[in-house]
């Protein structure tokens, strides 16, 4: 990792530990905070890779996250003694509608990828929220648009995904949902 990227990881250090915390909180996966930043350090670290702002790798740090974890889930799924053990879920907003298993985060990795292929900007924003757990607020600042660019793009996201893991989006979360293109 460029000396500056190392920097920019020590400064968001805390920021990141945040993200992480709040992600494990709701997966319940059998790592810790600590394990998670530090593994997303390693996943950066040497790639030669370029963040020219903080908001550009706390978005990189999201999607990374959200892979490691992944990982996570199919290491558990290979192992049948083990995959049973410890439930994962889709985030607040997306309801996962079961037990959270690795198979359906796997599914929920998925339909946020096919949602990165159509619509990248969407994927940003439902990473920052459904994995980091980020308000409209903090996501707003950091993509610096509105909150109500925000408001909007959540909701196509979110009937987006709800629509690729097979539910229906519930009617009061959302009564005037515009088509998704």
């Amino acid at each position: 990792m460029p000396t500056s990227n190392r920097q920019l990881f020590n400064a968001l250090y805390e920021e990141l530990c945040t993200l992480a915390r709040s992600r494990l909180r709701r997966e319940q996966a059998p790592i810790s905070t600590g394990t998670l930043v530090h593994e997303l350090f390693l996943a950066i670290d040497g790639k030669g890779l370029d963040f020219p702002s903080h908001a550009q790798f706390l978005a990189y740090a999201c999607r990374a996250m959200r892979s490691l974890l992944v990982d996570m889930a199919r290491a558990r799924l290979a192992d049948k003694r083990h995959a049973e053990l410890m439930p994962l879920t889709a985030g607040l907003d997306v309801a996962d509608h079961g037990g959270g298993t690795p198979e359906q985060w796997l599914r929920v990795h998925q339909a946020l990828s096919q949602l990165g292929a159509e619509h990248p900007r969407l994927l940003l924003l439902a990473e920052m929220r459904v994995i980091a757990d980020q308000s409209q607020a903090q996501i707003a600042q950091a993509l610096a648009i509105s909150e109500s660019t925000v408001q909007r793009d959540w909701r196509l996201a979110k009937a987006y995904l709800y629509d690729k893991l097979g539910h229906t989006l519930p009617r009061s979360a959302d009564p005037q949902l515009p088509a998704a293109a």
